[in-house]
């Protein structure tokens, strides 16, 4: 959904950026669009893409002018708190990508979009900018930066595989007990620490950090828990 400003409600016909003014926006062209929550729940469910800087590209349309901020972040709850915090005026989250290298796609936007730039970040996009976007058929400069290239896919995905093998440091097995004591009431350790790996002990973790009991099922069915 979104709502037509009413021009008499537009006191300049510049945007005014967090620091000063900058290009003109035709205020007869500009709309405040409602964020779709379950789309944007949707898309941050959605698996972390392997590639060289997993991340979003968001979109934030500002209310005072209907500009949008195209930006990047690792963790997009972050830096949503973040973003509240700074701008003085309300502001919503309208879309959001997946991307395997969020940098580059944060640039390849900027580049797309160049001459709808109003200043930074800040772009004046319209009803069909956001539709193209939701629709996801980019450039393939675009989208060859939200997937990453084959090879490069297996190769990270080798060095990850190598990484989760090794064995734990002794500061990562006393983490690890750490876990395992508030455990002890159902589970017990059934392998000794000098088995597990940072695999395993991801799996510990991310029980308690996501609830996510398929984590616990898998360390009993490789033997190193055993419920009592």
């Amino acid at each position: 959904m979104f709502k037509k400003i009413l021009s008499k409600f537009v006191v300049s016909s510049t945007v005014q950026s967090p620091n000063k003014s900058v290009k003109k926006i035709d205020t007869d062209k500009i709309f405040l669009f409602e964020p779709n929550q379950r789309e944007l729940d949707y898309i941050i469910q959605l698996p972390t893409l392997t590639g060289k800087a997993p991340g979003y590209v968001y979109f934030v349309q500002e209310y005072m002018t209907g500009s949008f901020k195209i930006g990047k972040t690792k963790h997009i709850d972050r830096r949503m708190n973040v973003f509240n915090v700074k701008l003085p005026f309300e502001n919503k989250l309208i879309f959001l990508i997946k991307s395997a290298d969020h940098h580059q796609t944060e640039l390849a936007f900027h580049e797309y979009y160049s001459t709808k730039r109003l200043e930074g970040e800040w772009f004046n996009l319209t009803r069909e900018d956001l539709a193209w976007i939701k629709n996801g058929h980019y450039t393939d400069k675009i989208h060859k930066t939200i997937n990453s290239p084959l090879e490069v896919t297996k190769q990270l995905t080798a060095n990850k595989a190598k990484t989760e093998e090794k064995p734990l440091t002794l500061k990562q097995i006393e983490f690890a007990k750490t876990l395992i004591v508030k455990l002890e009431q159902e589970y017990e350790l059934n392998a000794s620490y000098s088995k597990w790996t940072q695999k395993d002990l991801n799996r510990l973790s991310g029980y308690f950090r996501f609830k996510n009991y398929s984590a616990l099922k898998n360390l009993v069915e490789s033997g190193h828990l055993i419920k009592k």
